[in-house]
């Protein structure tokens, strides 16, 4: 480990807990199982597990890749979704939430949690919502003991687990420039997605009926059906909170239609949609009666989805595309000092102005002996650690 004058040690611990993952996943595959059931729990597990370490470490590849090892129940395509495809209209994503957000008080995104190109998108979504007369940030992520979260105005640990990850941890540096109310909402106890709905009423709408609201949580929780009757019913919290409040939310889902590292993997609906139209920017497709697309999934699920393009690594910084292209981060050569003569190592790099205990604004990976990647950082002056 490096030495770093005010950087606490936990803090640099990401390449140790990839490490522990790593050694997990081989003890798991090594092992004998008593029935197919059986394993297949718990090699779901552990490439869940392994999947958001790597997201947390700078291997954003490795993280999709782990979740595609995940087995999943394969959802056939339809021909008529060919067609639609085939007959759609291509809008940016940003534009089109943006326009549909104005309509309502509460926007709804989603995110898979090792994914953190969602959070890049949320960051930016987030921008244009703010500039509409949103001012409630919402997040799932937020650790549920805290009332207040971020109020201390930087990202620590103790502001959530998955915040510690350098792109969500950009994106509420972001909104904390932006002024934005911050508001955490799950449940300590109790039905969860009612919890959510309820606490989000009680923190929120209670005090201020007319708020604007954006809502930052995990996969289903976005989903609007099955339609909520009771607090306890399989409804999803975006389902719970229509019942509750009576506004209905704009959902939108971004956690299907994106590209994976396993193209054994790639849905043939997203190949289908790249291949009618190239895009360089997320975007949504609407049919000529002018509703919106959503591909693979449950069309009353939810209102919207966002269709990535196909990213690839940069030849010109050795990290994936969307670091630059969607969150608009700067590359810049890790210090020479800190590249290892063996072995790999993790490279951190710190908002100088923030806490010792501050999330690393980036973290990338490199190996002795070969072309290190560029750092891609968010305006600021950073200081730096290792990890070996």
């Amino acid at each position: 480990m490096s030495f770093a004058d005010t950087i606490e040690t936990a803090n640099l611990s990401r390449l140790k807990s990839l490490k522990e993952q790593e050694f997990k996943l081989q003890e798991a595959e090594a092992k004998t199982y008593r029935d197919e059931k059986v394993k297949r729990v718990v090699m779901t597990s552990v490439h869940r597990t392994l999947g958001q370490t790597r997201a947390t470490a700078g291997d954003v590849d490795g993280a999709i890749a782990a979740f595609n090892r995940m087995p999943v129940e394969d959802v056939a395509a339809t021909l008529s979704e060919f067609d639609s495809i085939n007959k759609a209209s291509v809008e940016d994503a940003i534009a089109a939430i943006v326009r549909e957000a104005k309509k309502t008080q509460i926007v709804i995104l989603n995110e898979a949690h090792h994914v953190p190109m969602h959070r890049a998108f949320a960051m930016k979504l987030a921008r244009e919502l703010k500039k509409t007369g949103y001012s409630y940030l919402a997040c799932e992520a937020f650790n549920l003991y805290d009332d207040f979260p971020l109020q201390k105005q930087y990202v620590s640990e103790k502001t959530g687990t998955l915040t510690k990850e350098s792109t969500y941890a950009n994106f509420l540096r972001d909104t904390m420039r932006e002024q934005w109310q911050f508001v955490s909402y799950e449940p300590v106890d109790g039905p969860r997605e009612s919890g959510m709905a309820k606490n989000l009423v009680q923190k929120i709408f209670r005090q201020d009926p007319k708020a604007k609201v954006f809502i930052y949580v995990g996969y289903s929780h976005a989903y609007e059906f099955p339609v909520s009757e009771t607090d306890d019913d399989k409804s999803k919290m975006a389902a719970q909170l229509k019942r509750l409040t009576g506004i209905n939310p704009l959902t939108i889902d971004q956690t299907a239609m994106y590209n994976h590292v396993d193209s054994t993997r790639q849905s043939k609906l997203y190949i289908a949609a790249l291949g009618r139209m190239a895009q360089e920017k997320p975007y949504v497709l609407k049919s000529a009666t002018q509703h919106y697309l959503k591909l693979g999934i449950d069309n009353k699920l939810v209102d919207m989805q966002v269709i990535y393009p196909a990213y690839s690594t940069s030849p010109a910084t050795g990290r994936a595309g969307w670091l630059a292209t969607l969150a608009g981060f700067t590359p810049k050569d890790i210090p020479k000092e800190l590249l290892p003569a063996t072995g790999r190592r993790l490279i951190y790099a710190f908002h100088k102005q923030e806490p010792a205990d501050g999330m690393p604004a980036d973290v990338v990976m490199v190996q002795a002996g070969k072309t290190p990647p560029k750092l891609m950082l968010p305006p600021g002056e950073f200081r730096f650690a290792f990890e070996d």
